[in-house]
């Protein structure tokens, strides 16, 4: 069984009797899932269980249930819980079998926020996606109340705004790391850690751009490449980024980084984000995406000159 399926199976074989027969002024109206972990993407595998892995499932309670029985619900629940279940065994140092959280709390320990956001400027920054992510792909099995449901409803994909943005935050950080300073600097100077330093930023860049592209969020470095690979548009780039870092022939890496660029500038064209016309004739395509991206009313024939921050 993997491990989404024990939790599955441990939260409506034990967990949801248990909580029915022992707290039933909160039975109708919590939810459970799992929104967490490495088998939430399916990615789990035999190291997985060190941690977080197997019989466990979150629990969601809304703020007056959590305020008037939070913390005797998980005490009771973690103390009665069997472990291992069905041969499976928590074995991670401090996990819980049961995680409870109100709602509200979930959302503000995890993404910082209070209420749903109502514009771009109230969605989480950057640093929370990996978060964002994870909620959209996790699995939520009874919400009793629909509380959960409305803010994962809520909070599905950014706005358009959000998405431009980010997707002019990558285009930088792969123009930055690739064809200026991969091509034009590192793969001059030879240095091995810092050719190794820039690549992984490069390809982290394109991971991200791919997924941003589909109107997604993305996942943390661990999962990232994980998650990439699974998407249909992400197969043109899988083999080349992994010759990119397997390889130490420089100029092989060249051409490499060169061609995932254009890859990238093309998608970007065909998928509607940018034109790919006009721009700064000095500008490497990449740089001039960027910037259309970047501008409200996407003529980048109006953009002169390097932006500041970008020398």
């Amino acid at each position: 069984m993997t491990g989404l399926e024990i939790a599955r199976d441990f939260f409506f074989s034990w967990g949801r009797p248990f909580l029915s027969a022992q707290f039933p002024d909160a039975a109708g109206a919590f939810a459970a899932g799992r929104i967490t972990g490495s088998d939430v993407l399916g990615g789990d595998d035999e190291i997985s269980p060190d941690h977080d892995w197997g019989p466990q499932f979150d629990l969601f309670l809304s703020v007056g249930d959590y305020a008037a029985s939070g913390e005797r619900i998980s005490r009771a629940m973690n103390q009665a819980a069997p472990n291992p279940w069905k041969g499976y065994r928590l074995a991670g140092a401090g996990d819980k079998s049961v995680r409870v959280e109100s709602v509200p709390g979930w959302f503000f320990k995890y993404l910082k926020l209070e209420r749903f956001p109502a514009t771009a400027a109230d969605w989480p920054p950057p640093a929370a996606e990996s978060g964002l992510y994870f909620l959209r792909h996790g699995e939520i099995w009874l919400d009793g109340s629909g509380e959960i449901s409305r803010w994962r409803a809520a909070l599905h994909e950014y706005p358009e705004e959000i998405v431009r943005a980010r997707l002019a935050e990558e285009c930088f950080r792969v123009w930055h790391h690739g064809e200026y300073n991969f091509v034009q600097r590192m793969a001059r100077r030879r240095d091995p850690l810092a050719i190794a330093v820039c690549l992984g930023e490069f390809v982290t860049g394109v991971m991200r751009i791919v997924l941003l592209m589909s109107r997604d969020f993305t996942p943390y470095w661990k999962w990232l490449a994980f998650e990439f690979r699974k998407r249909p548009e992400a197969q043109p780039y899988v083999s080349l980024l992994e010759e990119l870092v397997s390889i130490r022939a420089i100029e092989r890496q060249v051409e490499i980084v060169q061609s995932v660029c254009a890859l990238v500038h093309r998608q970007l064209i065909d998928g509607g984000w940018v034109t790919g016309e006009g721009g700064n004739p000095y500008l490497l395509p990449l740089l001039n995406d960027k910037l259309e991206l970047e501008s409200p009313d996407r003529d980048r024939r109006r953009m002169r000159g390097m932006p500041k921050g970008m020398e």
